[in-house]
Parts: structure tokens; sequence; C-alpha cells
């Protein structure tokens, strides 16, 4: 590139083109009139066309090693030349565009997390979860977990299919069903769940039973002799018809409602425990058990 081409190039006053649109003090797009827009987008487009043809000259003489007087073009070559160059330069850039455009969207994509609402909460109580978390084993241990944590952890997997089942034909929250075999089992650790198979603390008041139908576990009270069963399985759904069946059969209009089904089990006497209705919610949100009635 020779000193007049560079000093052409580099002029300042291709800056200079009338009266571009321009944004005012307050934000707004103030427009010129129509003739002048007109006007400067045309010397803009020739501004650009010349700066295009300059730089494909000067990469043309420095490939080639030619000297300028040596190549002969005429007027009509160099705006075809000049339009192509244009071309090239306009499309490469959409190019461009479209190529950061769709990295941007996916890059948005894969960093934007859905707030999904769990039972029970309210949505500004909802919890975070990506989109990965739909494959998510939230049973499964964890390097930071205790040994409380894993014990109950590896009780859920024993038994998450059988809560699941006994809520599809029964109706009661798999998130309900596990916490209280959690805590009335001690997540099957009892003596009443090892020696009885009885996860449930299911008492026994017929005075008529059949030897092996109960076993006592207290003060020899008639009310402290409670259920055995030949597999565990058996005490779920023998657990399972009791409150569809008996007096807690009114719970089941609640659904998947676990507030409202540990207060009325509470409330119908279920435990004796003061709390029990509070110890069950906690059990279902320490754990997730949750996730068990969307399973």
């Amino acid at each position: 590139m020779n000193p007049n081409q560079h000093n052409r190039f580099n002029s300042p006053g291709y800056d200079h083109y009338g009266a571009p649109p321009r944004r005012s003090e307050g934000g707004s797009l103030s427009l010129p009139h129509p003739l002048q827009l007109v006007i400067w987008i045309l010397r803009k487009t020739v501004f650009v066309l010349d700066r295009l043809l300059v730089l494909a000259k000067y990469q043309f003489y420095k490939t080639t090693a030619l000297k300028p007087s040596q190549v002969r073009l005429d007027l009509t070559t160099v705006w075809r030349l000049s339009v192509i160059a244009f071309l090239a330069f306009v499309a490469m850039r959409r190019d461009v565009e479209i190529q950061a455009g769709q990295t941007r969207d996916l890059t948005l994509l894969g960093a934007m997390e859905t707030v999904v609402p769990t039972p029970g909460h309210s949505p500004a109580e909802a919890l975070p979860v990506s989109a990965s978390d739909e494959h998510v084993d939230f049973f499964a241990d964890n390097p930071l977990d205790d040994e409380e944590t894993r014990t109950v952890k590896a009780y859920v997997r024993r038994f998450r299919k059988v809560a699941k089942v006994e809520m599809e034909k029964y109706g009661i929250p798999a998130s309900v069903k596990m916490a209280q075999a959690i805590i009335e089992s001690n997540a099957g650790r009892s003596s009443l769940a090892r020696k009885n198979n009885n996860h449930f603390g299911v008492k026994c008041f017929s005075r008529t039973c059949t030897k092996g139908h109960c076993s006592n576990f207290g003060d020899d009270s008639h009310k402290d002799f409670f259920r055995k069963y030949g597999t565990a399985w058996e005490s779920w759904r023998s657990h399972s018809i009791m409150i569809a069946t008996g007096k807690y059969k009114s719970l089941l209009r609640y659904g998947n409602d676990y507030r409202k089904w540990a207060k009325g089990l509470k409330k119908l006497g279920y435990a004796t425990a003061p709390h029990y209705d509070q110890t069950l919610i906690e059990t279902i949100e320490k754990y997730r058990l949750y996730e068990l009635d969307e399973m």
C-alpha cells in the first residue's frame, strides 16, 4: 500500500457523511430528513466499497508481487470486484453473528434452572432443580452423608417400589407411608421390625387371636401386643388396608398433601407422641420423601 492509499484509507474525512441517525439525550432515536438519510446511506456504502477495494488491491499486490503499473482494470471490472467483495463481507459477517447467537442460546439453555415446586410447599418455597435432576436418584448414598442418613436411604431404596405400589392401589402418599415406616421401625432396626416384620407399629386388639398372630413388646398389658407378619411386605399391605378402610380413610381426600396427612394422623390418634405430625413432616422434608409421590 503506497503512502497515498494509506492516507486515503485512514482519512478522517470519511467519518462525516452529513446527518446519520442519532439518539437524543432522552434516549429516543432522532432521524434526519428522508433525503438526507438516503444520501448518508449511499455515501456510507461508497465509503465501505472504496475501503474494500483498497484492501483487495493491497492483498493482490502483496500476494502477486506485481507493481500497480503492471495491472490495468477498467472501471466496470473494479466495481464488479467491489460488489463481490462487499457481498462476501456481508455474508461472512451474518454467518458469524448467527453462529454467535446460537452459541449464546445454547449456553443460556444449559445454565438455565427450572423452579419445581414440591408437594406441600408454596411456589416461594420451591426448590431450584436443574434439567439434569430429572434422572437423579435422591436416595443414593452421598460421600457427605452421615451414618444415620445412609441407613435411612438404604431403607428407602429397599421399600420405595412397595410404597409406590401401595400408593397406586390404596391412595396413600408414598411419602407419608415411608415416613411412618422409618419412624415406627427406626428404618428397619427396631426389634419389632426385625422379629415381627412389623414396620408400622400395628397393634393387636383381638382377644381371640391365634398363636403366632401377635407378641408382647411391653409390660404384659394387652395393649402392648403387636402384630406379627411373615414378611415385611405383609406389614406394608396390612398398614394400607388399615388406613384405607378403617378410621383413617377420611384422610384419602387429601391426596398427596403430606402436611394434611401428618396432621390428620396425629388428630385421629395414630400415635401418642405429642409432636408426631411434626416429626412426620420433618422426616419427609429432610430425606426428600415427597419425591416418591412423583416417581
